[in-house]
């Protein structure tokens, strides 16, 4: 782990929010979720770069549990200047279909529901947060006070999303928006994911011992700080899952990684560790599902493999368990779905794949 980006960063519209293995490593899969057989986990890698009909490029997003790929379509004037958004949805067999214009997607979940926001501005890529379910039904959320631009960062499962809006001075406001109810929240750093609890893991940067992982409760408005195991100076929270355990790491910068779940108790579980002779990798991204596989990606250069954790001590190397077309270097995953499929974009060719699981 050496970089990450950080913050809220905004661009018109769009503002969104380092192993082998040590005595340390203990069980950290839930017995009764997880249905993962190390044996038979193999993967189809699918080049899914090329944009639709009639669009400049697309973005995929993610996957839903059908595998059906969420993303948006831009068609842009010769010096993508203005732009016009589609929702667009890769159907398994490759065919991609046309779910509605003028909408920006950022996330979908496992049932085919999209967060984004409808685009109000077409040049200067403004929006207004929105929600469009499996059924077809978009639902624009209402505008705060004085609110210029919005747009839905995150959804969960049961439908809540995370919102970021700003004004004309760019002034941003964070809130949830669940089952009608918006409810305006402080986390202490960096989102970099919720629940259907509404909470949330992330990473404080400001935290003057070093690095560190929270987990924030956004109905209580309370945060709770993820200390790195002793004596690793750092943490970092990366995703959460519906029990409110939150994967992430426990390292030294260019050294090592452990790499686990802080479980409800707040205590570290180790599931692999990276940064050592034995296995060099250093990692900045961790990606995971309710099952408990771990997806690890954002290599170093010298590295640039992508590696799954099924279970605590394993890690395999994706490289050796695609079948097909092997899928570009240096890749940074984006969600899983609950049988383990993602998406993914290389950082070193812009390529995006899916990685279906056979």
């Amino acid at each position: 782990m050496r970089t990450v980006s950080t913050g809220i960063v905004a661009t018109g519209l769009f503002l969104a929010a380092g192993c082998g293995v040590g005595s340390d490593v203990a069980s950290g899969l839930d017995e009764t979720e997880s249905s993962i057989n190390v044996k038979k986990l193999q993967y189809e890698a699918v080049d899914i770069t090329a944009a639709p009909a009639g669009q400049d490029s697309w973005f995929p997003v993610g996957p839903s549990d059908k595998a059906e790929v969420y993303g948006t379509g831009l068609d842009c004037d010769d010096e993508y200047l203005v732009c016009t958004f589609t929702l667009i949805k890769r159907q398994t067999s490759g065919e991609f279909a046309t779910l509605e214009q003028n909408f920006s997607a950022s996330d979908v979940n496992g049932n085919g529901d999209v967060g984004g926001c409808v685009i109000t501005d077409n040049a200067s890529f403004f929006g207004q947060a929105a929600i469009r379910d499996a059924n077809g039904k978009v639902e624009v959320l209402p505008r705060l006070v004085d609110e210029v631009s919005s747009c839905v960062n995150f959804i969960t499962e049961s439908g809540l999303v995370l919102v970021i809006s700003f004004t004309a001075t760019y002034d941003v406001t964070v809130y949830v928006f669940d089952k009608g109810r918006t409810t305006v929240i402080t986390p202490p750093g960096s989102i970099l994911d919720i629940n259907d609890r509404g909470q949330i893991a992330g990473i404080l940067f400001d935290d003057p011992e070093g690095n560190r992982a929270y987990r924030f409760d956004s109905s209580t408005q309370t945060t709770t700080i993820l200390d790195p195991v002793s004596p690793d100076p750092h943490s970092w929270g990366q995703a959460i899952n519906k029990h409110g355990e939150v994967l992430g790491y426990s390292f030294i910068f260019s050294a090592i990684e452990r790499i686990g779940k802080w479980n409800r108790r707040n205590q570290f579980e180790t599931s692999f560790i990276e940064g050592t002779p034995e296995f060099p990798t250093i990692s900045n991204k961790l990606n995971w599902n309710e099952a408990g596989l771990i997806v690890i990606s954002q290599t170093t250069v010298s590295d640039g493999g992508t590696y799954l954790v099924p279970a605590p001590g394993i890690r395999l190397n994706l490289a050796d368990i695609t079948v097909g077309p092997q899928p570009s270097s240096r890749l940074v995953a984006q969600q899983l779905n609950k049988s383990g499929d993602f998406t993914a974009q290389s950082s070193a060719d812009g390529r995006f794949f899916l990685l279906r699981r056979n």
